[in-house]
């Protein structure tokens, strides 16, 4: 094993090391046996000196650098821990050197990867399926972009629907995530992907409305969750959801139990076991020098 483990019995610590308003609600943040997690806040341009001293005070055996395209070259140099490089379906892969493994979100692209799936959910975002208010109200959350503006600008006119682009954290998230029934996942773009927010709004036990899931990572369009292919379709939608907004109860509690495979507590510690396994096999290509 090329890094440090913990001593028998004690347990394992994780760092998520990435920028709370996006990455927040997809690590973990309360201890499971076995495993410790920190949340360490890291935004774009952080001085690599800042970034290793807020590591040195975690003093993590494994960390998940979740956006490592905004930290500088040499940013994890000389750090004596596993590092996964968690990163978008097409975007080009760090420099082998710099990150032990590389972890892609599902979507379209062919890079290099050690593993892919979608980012688990915070636990402290789940809720249960809740009776809906009448009439219901729709929460989209993710960032502005003119496809997401497209599609929602119409059904904004008519209906009761709340679009977050930014700056929701932890308890404001969960409360803006309690105030909704309905949740909109959509592409920042005209591709087909699989947008993290869609598991957020089904872990909140929300009707999730969403376009085409490519792939669906388990989730099945009319049984999990609605799917839609136009701005038309979601008015459409959202208008048939306020004259009757329990008729599709069925499809809110399928959803809300698929998530369940996606807990943070769940999946993280898997994954890291899963890492350091391999490394104690197969080894690492990361050089420690700056």
């Amino acid at each position: 094993m090329p890094y440090p483990l913990p001593a028998h019995g004690a347990p394992l610590r994780v760092a998520f090391a990435g920028p709370a308003a996006t990455f927040a609600a997809h690590a973990m943040h309360d201890a499971v046996p076995g495993v410790q997690p920190r949340f360490v806040d890291v935004r774009a341009g952080v001085d690599p000196r800042v970034l290793r001293a807020l590591l040195a005070d975690a003093a993590p055996h494994v960390v998940i650098a979740l956006a490592p395209e905004l930290l500088a070259r040499g940013a994890f140099a000389g750090l004596r821990a596993a590092v996964i490089a968690v990163v978008a379906p097409d975007a080009p892969a760090p420099d082998p050197g710099s990150v032990d493994r590389i972890l892609r979100t599902p979507g379209p692209g062919d890079g290099p990867r050690w593993r892919a799936c979608p980012l688990p959910v915070d636990d402290r975002l789940y809720a249960p399926v809740r009776s809906s208010r009448r009439p219901p109200r729709a929460l989209c959350v993710g960032r502005s972009t003119e496809h997401r503006e497209w599609v929602l600008t119409p059904a904004k006119h008519v209906h009761d629907v709340v679009h977050y682009a930014h700056g929701l954290v932890g308890v404001e998230l969960g409360d803006a995530l309690a105030a909704a029934d309905i949740g909109i996942a959509l592409h920042p773009a005209p591709l087909h992907g699989f947008p993290p927010q869609a598991l957020l709004h089904l872990a909140a036990g929300q009707l999730l409305l969403s376009e085409r899931l490519a792939p669906a990572c388990g989730l099945e369009a009319g049984i999990d969750f609605l799917e839609i292919d136009s701005r038309d379709a979601l008015v459409t939608l959202l208008t048939q959801l306020r004259r009757r907004p329990d008729s599709y109860e069925r499809v809110r509690v399928r959803g809300r139990l698929k998530a369940e495979r996606h807990r943070a507590s769940h999946v993280w510690p898997r994954i890291v076991r899963d890492l350091l396994r391999d490394l104690s096999v197969f080894g690492t290509a990361r050089t420690l020098q700056g």
